[in-house]
């Protein structure tokens, strides 16, 4: 006995199962997708929309349109960004019924990922959209050649400013030792003769050391220059690419 009892439940919370997988299942009234997952500027697509009657009685679809968000423009006297699709179609309960369209992305500066507004006009229940927050997207990818462009220009301008850094540097040093040394052999000559004087010596060791705060001056002052052009390009590659 306890043994039939125990089937009979399981056979209950079997079907009941079965019945809340079926449920699941069931389609939205509205389903849309598109016959690729990704667009660039220009390109042409097509929306396929699936209606299904989830409603216990008929109803009869008149149109169904379809609005591009972020498309959407005043061009010439009309708008632009919309589409209106006539089916005049009835449906008994849990039928469905295949719409489509075709779009294309635009190349200004709209060419940018859209959401769809999707109305569907029925006789009997009106206006009938997608449920708050099912939305759908037509996503469009960014065209990063003019990003990459200007990218080529900047590392041009880094590579040439480095060289010509590199060059002046390498010139203060060099003038800085070449001037150094000329006077202080200036000054050795200067020893070997009679009578020398301190205060010319002390002077000609003043402007040396002078000379060489004034290049390593210089030389900071271009270092820092490249540092801040290759800390500016690193910069700009990282918000563009």
């Amino acid at each position: 006995m306890k043994r039939k009892i125990f089937a009979l439940l399981l056979l209950v919370f079997s079907a009941l199962l079965l019945a809340s997988s079926v449920n699941a299942q069931t389609p939205k009234f509205i389903t849309a997708w598109t016959d690729k997952s990704l667009y660039n500027p220009g390109d042409s697509g097509k929306l396929y929309i699936a209606l299904y009657n989830t409603r216990e009685s008929a109803i009869t679809i008149t149109k169904v349109v379809v609005t591009f968000e972020a498309w959407r423009a005043f061009n010439e006297g009309v708008w632009e960004g919309n589409k209106t699709i006539e089916v005049n179609k009835a449906l008994v309960s849990g039928e469905t019924c295949l719409v489509e369209t075709d779009f294309t992305v635009p190349t200004d500066g709209r060419a940018v990922t859209t959401s769809l507004d999707i109305e569907v006009y029925t006789k009997e229940a009106g206006i009938m959209t997608l449920p708050h927050g099912d939305a759908f997207y037509i996503r469009v990818s960014e065209d990063p050649s003019d990003y990459l462009s200007q990218i080529v220009s900047l590392l041009t301008v880094q590579v040439a400013l480095m060289i010509v850094c590199t060059v002046i540097i390498a010139a203060a040093l060099f003038l800085a030792t070449t001037k150094s040394k000329a006077m202080w052999r200036e000054e050795e000559e200067k020893t070997k003769q009679p009578k020398r004087s301190n205060v010319n010596s002390l002077a000609v060791k003043m402007k040396s050391t002078a000379l060489l705060t004034h290049f390593y001056a210089i030389t900071r002052f271009f270092q820092r220059l490249q540092g801040f052009s290759l800390n500016l390009s690193m910069r700009f590659v990282y918000w563009y690419v």
